[in-house]
């Protein structure tokens, strides 16, 4: 599918630098639209702007933006207000692994911000123009964590929950339009930040999946489902844990964590 030719002719990826949204940037890319990549850190994102552009062709803009800056969802609606958006891949996130109590509350505000506050005002931005010309796409990346809660990482799973409970209701609402809304959960995904965290079940690091592999299949999804869980491996251990209580499922996960504590 060409998303340029469906959805519009720019994507933003909000959280372009590393991981799955490096490799949602490279996709949209391949798929023929133009895209602007969003991060921190200016000169990353300058350095993966020319490697996108060398490999596909297309226009990259970069747009430096702390996502946890009180006015940064503001900051991005005025420096895209002009361009004809077509997508928007919300991948950013901001976590914080130990026990609750022992991490600094003013991490937990900073985590607001970036996870809920800005997601949720670009959220209802992008849709409401999408809605009015009647095209364009937003997909959030979920996290298993949403769904199970998470020992060791709890306040990050509860915002993720947020997230992916909002994406999946706005999807219905805008099932008779041609703007498609995705939820696409990533499981265990072998990216920096997953490397420095990465559970101690054996199994669950032997279902890691590649950020390329989650964002193909995942995009691949869209306008066909409102919510979608990446890797076979990881819906057969989905199926699994139904099976489990809910106290049964926070001590599995709770011991796989237990070296964050």
């Amino acid at each position: 599918m060409d998303f340029r030719e469906k959805y519009g002719q720019w994507a933003i990826v909000l959280g372009a630098t590393e991981g799955i949204g490096k490799a949602a940037a490279f996709e949209f890319a391949r798929r023929g639209m133009d895209v602007i990549l969003v991060g921190r850190r200016k000169e990353a994102l300058e350095a993966l702007a020319k490697e996108i552009h060398v490999e596909t062709g297309k226009e990259i803009k970069v747009l430096p933006q702390d996502l946890s800056e009180y006015d940064a969802a503001e900051k991005l609606i005025s420096a895209t207000k002009d361009l004809d958006m077509g997508a928007v891949n919300y991948v950013a996130c901001l976590h914080a692994m130990g026990e609750y109590n022992k991490i600094n509350y003013e991490t937990y505000e900073q985590m607001y911000r970036v996870n809920i506050r800005t997601f949720s005002r670009l959220l209802h931005y992008f849709i409401g123009k999408f809605k009015e010309r009647n095209r364009g796409a937003f997909i959030t990346i979920g996290s298993l964590s949403g769904w199970t809660s998470l020992p060791f990482c709890a306040e990050y799973a509860a915002q993720k929950s947020y997230m992916m409970l909002v994406t999946e209701g706005v999807a219905y609402e805008c099932k008779n339009t041609n703007v498609d809304v995705l939820l696409l959960t990533a499981g265990s995904t072998i990216t920096p930040t997953w490397l420095k965290n990465k559970p101690a079940d054996p199994k669950a690091v032997a279902a890691a999946m590649y950020p390329e592999d989650v964002v193909k299949d995942g995009f691949d999804q869209l306008g066909k489902t409102y919510s979608y869980l990446a890797g076979e491996i990881n819906r057969e251990n989905m199926q699994k844990n139904r099976s489990l209580d809910r106290n049964e499922v926070i001590e599995k996960l709770g011991k796989m964590f237990e070296h964050m504590a």
